[in-house]
């Protein structure tokens, strides 16, 4: 007869304690994680004319300044070069790219 009395008292008591370790396993949910920090710094240098009229006259002084033998970046490049029916902007950048 005890055995039908202690049954459901135990039950309970683990009922209980299954639901609060399942609270404080979900809390952890909604805990920021730590070292979520991430770099904003963009390595990215702008041509000679960003901000810069960009004009006929200006493509022809980065032409001038074009050294064709030496690596492509935002001060050397050949502006009446076209990539897909495209011109660079002043950095050298092509629509799309980047």
């Amino acid at each position: 007869i005890l055995s039908f009395i202690f049954i459901p008292i135990i039950t309970a008591k683990m009922m209980k304690v299954t639901v609060a370790l399942a609270l404080v396993a979900s809390a952890s949910a909604f805990v920021p994680a730590t070292n979520m920090r991430v770099s904003t710094k963009l390595n990215f240098e702008y041509g000679e004319y960003d901000d810069k009229m960009w004009d006929n006259d200006a493509k022809k002084e980065v032409y001038a300044k074009w050294e064709p033998t030496a690596a492509r970046s935002s001060m050397n490049f050949n502006p009446f070069e076209t990539f897909g029916g495209n011109s660079p902007d002043a950095s050298g950048i092509f629509p799309g790219e980047a």
